[in-house]
């Protein structure tokens, strides 16, 4: 063997499919490596049997058949397509949408990874006869043509779905096609014309009129099996068949910890010419001439291969013509007595016609796959070339394992073509990767899972456990690669849940409790719904002392690198300050108590804390610091060094320590204006230095003093805590340190800062520039403006994570109180509790934040992860069909002066001029109202189903449609709207700002 060693063989990486019997490829080996014939009848409901056959031929469209169950039901949802532009696509276009996803995912690339890459898309989809379904109930319009009408439409359906810029393109061979467009694709990928391909075809019968036509030619077989390679074959079994393969080259493949199934080392196309003696009729010289070319271009002697998967329909001549071409192409080389083996799929399934070539190839895959030939079916007499006892070919009467050579397996795949193409691939054995490690384990595991329905990630989170049931078995995956797999290599949608548990049987538990009760217990399991378009705001909030507890931190030193790589890096430099390490107090357990132990311990793991959730690839939009939290906040930002940070804090808090002012801090459940009241005539040696929220403060100053004010509020039911220093921070008492502090921090040199931060304060963003010695007096002596950094943060509207760097929460109240007060779209999340284990208290929080709507980097969440296949998608189908009860009743089109009813009634609007609505006389409840039902009538989609803060072009709207909703504003409304207005990421709560705004102009 001399593979062609200037090319990289090409990597199956991904498939999936939708074949008699099969839903997938597990299914299919089942049934071949079973022996099973799956084929059936004619679906009666499929045909008007009647009507259709005229009473010319009925005993045609009650024969066998190999029918796909459920092919009008389409997850329009999920692909944003709206149920007007489904109805109006072919069926197998919409199936082969979902079984292209499902082979992504089967080959573990997340779909939007694919944006803007060199992907090619390489189908085959012949007319299925929707198209006259759809003229018949009148629908011609451009959604119908372009879904039904024109099948080289469809891969550029997909290259737009994902945003592939690789070559893009329909083939069509007859039944060679399918594997046509294999060929295409392998040869793009060894030309350099893309990095990656998509391959995929469908086959449906959705009328009957090829039937007879094939009856009256007799290619229809009168036993109802395909009997592939038996004297008595007569003719074929029409069957459905849907395939989907994700194509690389190998090298890469490997290099990115994908498993192919198989490789492809070569392949040709050819043309019978006129070999066969007609344009239908199989030529000897055609396929002998396919067969050479494929293995000189794969560097492969046909005696060295195995297997063959044939065309092989059973058909009286072209069956003698292929088993002759390979008896006389395969003993080329061949060692005497070792026969090459010859099979057909459609023995099991049937004559997949268009798609034949793809399902025969998946079969061979999954047969080298698994090192085991699957017998062909139906043979008792072989054709006369089978009986020769010089024969280099013989069928594969019974399924074995493949012949151990010392070699990789190899294996050929024919299809052929009533035009007269013919088709040959020539495939190997993948090398196969090690075992996933068994050792690597975790205290703690987060599994995220995704959809876009919430009947979906119910469904997955039950796959899921089931999934989990089988880790640590023999054969099953291990958990840290489930977790990798389910976060880096699967795509995340708007329906979220995260689970969080110390093994698989603790999370099957949440996956099997949020099915039975469809919520999430905040800690062990977070589920919700990211409804934006884009993340969220993400902002880092560092507080200051009262979080620490003895042994903080300790267990994730063990667990995650870059917490203890920041840690030390921290410890490092205070002990440089302070003559002790932060990480041996930590790991000893000891109570911290002195201000100048606390500070230094609190900021070295608030600073460590930051760093892993930028190591897991939550980055934050903004920094806010209360108190000592802000140099923390500024050496996150990069404003100060490690070095600078551990100065600022080691040294002011040893000051602290020093200070010999009384003083004393005391917390109460009251607003700024109302603990100005309370103080009163004590203003002098009490202040408010802190405010946390509308309904928080913290009152500091002369202790004496401060139990005056704090007596009165007591025994009126007001919240007061006294926090556990012996100083007064924010208030006066600090003044006698000002000149010993600016003279130890005379030595820091701040830079810019990376991140923004809002200094609380001096209550606005800061150049990083400005905290020098001098800020950091300033931000121990001025009053903490914290509830306003928090309301600047929120001014802009959009969604917003706050996630608490913190042993234990400090802020969260104070934080949801200022979310409330604002009714802003915002949610706090704190790292740390110190009655929850250090790690699964992290991973619930990532676990919340992912709900949230951030983007972790999961590969760095679990890292060294390897990938294995995972539970598919949960399609949440509909049913379209033309005449369906069930299928969306079309719009009128927009210039005719006609008014639909809406889907929810609302109240009459005020009427205006030409029998219009008065905008402005309309509330903002019912304009939206008007808005919403527009839409409902031009997506076909119901009001409840429709986002108002969702970008129209995700809903469905296209250029078509986006004119059309246009028009009917314009009709209905009196405003003209832009149609490029209508198709950015304008939502329509967008919309209707921009029609009150013209109402009033």
């Amino acid at each position: 063997m001399h593979i062609n060693s200037g090319r990289d063989p090409i990597a199956i990486i991904g498939a999936a499919c939708r074949l008699p019997g099969a839903q997938s490829p597990a299914d299919l080996w089942q049934i071949v490596s079973g022996g099973r014939d799956v084929i059936g009848v004619i679906p009666q409901e499929r045909f008007d049997i009647e009507t259709a056959s005229g009473r010319r031929r009925p005993d045609v469209l009650r024969g066998a058949g190999g029918y796909l169950d459920d092919i009008a039901g389409f997850d329009a949802r999920f692909f944003g397509v709206t149920p007007f532009e489904a109805l109006r696509m072919d069926p197998q276009q919409r199936l082969l949408l979902e079984v292209t996803w499902e082979a992504l995912d089967d080959a573990g690339i997340p779909a939007e990874s694919l944006a803007g890459s060199e992907t090619g898309v390489y189908t085959s989809l012949l007319p299925s006869g929707y198209w006259d379904l759809l003229r018949r109930s009148g629908m011609y319009d451009m959604h119908a043509a372009l879904g039904a009408a024109v099948s080289g439409i469809f891969p550029g359906r997909v290259s737009t779905q994902l945003d592939l810029r690789g070559p893009s393109m329909g083939v069509e061979a007859a039944c060679a096609t399918s594997l046509l467009a294999v060929h295409v694709a392998c040869r793009a990928l060894w030309a350099g014309e893309t990095d990656l391909a998509i391959v995929g075809a469908a086959n449906l019968q959705i009328v009957p009129d090829l039937y007879f036509a094939l009856a009256d030619a007799g290619v229809l077989s009168s036993s109802g099996r395909c009997k592939f390679g038996d004297v008595s074959g007569d003719g074929y079994v029409r069957s459905e068949g849907v395939v989907a393969l994700i194509l690389k080259p190998l090298s890469r493949a490997l290099a990115d910890g994908e498993h192919p199934y198989a490789t492809i080392l070569g392949s040709a196309a050819t043309h019978d010419g006129r070999t066969g003696g007609s344009l239908v009729a199989p030529g000897l010289e055609g396929h002998e001439t396919m067969l050479r070319k494929a293995y000189h271009d794969a560097g492969v002697s046909p005696g060295e291969v195995d297997y063959v998967e044939a065309h092989g329909p059973g058909t009286p001549a072209g069956d003698p013509t292929e088993l002759a071409a390979l008896d006389l192409v395969m003993r080329e080389g061949r060692e005497p007595g070792r026969r090459c083996l010859v099979g057909s799929l459609k023995s099991n399934i049937g004559h997949t016609e268009f798609t034949s070539g793809m399902a025969g190839l998946l079969k061979t895959a999954l047969a080298l796959r698994h090192r085991t030939i699957p017998a062909t079916l139906h043979v008792v007499e072989p054709h006369a070339v089978l009986r020769d006892p010089a024969a280099a070919v013989e069928l594969a009467l019974l399924t074995q394992d493949w012949p151990e050579r010392g070699a990789p397996a190899l294996a050929g795949v024919n299809s052929f073509g009533m035009s007269g193409t013919n088709v040959h691939l020539v495939l190997s054995e993948a090398p196969q990767p090690a075992r996933p490690r068994r050792g690597q384990t975790r205290p703690s595991y987060v599994l995220p899972l995704s959809a876009r329905d919430p009947r979906a990630l119910d469904a997955l989170a039950g796959a899921y456990a089931d999934l989990l049931e089988t880790v640590g078995e023999d054969e099953g995956p291990g958990l840290h690669d489930v977790c990798f797999s389910a976060g880096a290599r699967r795509s995340h949608h708007e329906y979220r849940l995260a689970a969080v548990g110390d093994d698989a049987r603790s999370l099957a538990a949440s996956l099997r409790e949020f099915r039975a009760n469809g919520r999430g217990d905040g800690r062990s399991l977070h589920a919700g719904e990211r409804r934006a378009a884009r993340r969220p705001k993400v902002v880092f909030v560092f507080p200051g002392q009262g979080g620490q507890w003895a042994g903080m931190g300790r267990q994730l030193l063990a667990a995650e690198p870059a917490f203890a790589l920041r840690l030390h890096e921290c410890a490092r430099a205070v002990a440089a300050e302070l003559g002790w390490s932060p990480v041996d107090m930590l790991l000893r357990g000891e109570r911290l108590s002195r201000v100048d132990e606390v500070q230094p311990t609190l900021w070295a793991m608030q600073v460590a804390l930051a760093a892993v959730w930028r190591e897991w690839g939550v980055e934050p939009d903004l920094l806010i610091g209360h108190s000592m939290g802000e140099i923390a906040a500024a050496v996150t930002a990069g404003a100060l060094s490690v070095a600078d940070g551990a100065a600022v804090v080691a040294r002011r808090s040893r000051l602290l320590r020093e200070l010999r002012t009384p003083g004393a801090m005391w917390a109460v459940g009251l607003g700024e204006e109302a603990a100005q009241q309370a103080i009163g005539e004590h203003c002098g040696q009490v202040s408010v230095g802190v405010v946390n929220s509308r309904h928080s403060t913290v009152l500091s100053g002369d202790p004496e003093r401060l139990e005056r004010v704090i007596e009165p509020l007591r025994r009126d039911g007001v919240f007061c805590r006294q926090v556990d220093v012996d100083y007064a921070s924010h208030a006066p008492q600090v003044e006698p340190v000002r000149e010993a502090l600016l003279e130890a921090l005379s030595s820091v040199r701040p830079g810019p800062c990376a991140v923004p931060i809002h200094s609380s304060a001096r209550d606005r963003v800061v150049d990083g520039t400005e905290l020098g010695a001098g800020y950091w007096f300033d931000n121990l002596r001025l009053p903490v403006r914290f509830a306003a950094a928090c309301q600047a943060a929120l001014a802009d509207a959009r969604p917003t994570v706050f996630i608490e760097m913190t042993p234990h929460p400090v802020l969260q109240t104070a934080l949801e109180e200022e979310v409330e007060a604002a009714g802003a779209n915002a949610s706090v999340v704190p790292c740390l509790r110190r009655d929850v284990p250090d790690a699964a208290a992290l991973g619930a929080a990532l676990g919340q934040a992912y709900v949230l709507g951030c983007r972790p980097r999961w590969d760095r969440v679990h890292p060294g992860g390897e990938y294995v296949r995972l539970p598919g998608y949960s399609w949440q189908r509909r049913r379209f069909w033309p005449g369906s009860a069930t299928s969306p009743v079309p719009p009128e089109p927009a210039r005719e002066p006609t008014h639909e009813p809406t889907h929810e009634p609302a109240r009459e609007p005020a009427p205006g001029r030409h029998g219009r609505p008065d905008l402005a006389a309309l509330s903002e409840t019912e304009l939206t109202a008007v808005v919403a039902d527009l839409a409902s009538q031009v997506l076909a989609m119901p009001g409840h189903e429709i986002g108002m803060d969702v970008p129209l072009t995700l809903l469905g709207l296209d250029s078509v449609l986006a004119t059309r909703f246009r028009e009917r504003v314009r009709r209905e409304l009196g405003v003209d709207v832009p149609v490029r207005s209508l198709l950015g990421p304008s939502t329509l709560l967008d919309l209707t700002t921009e029609l009150r705004s013209a109402a009033t102009v």
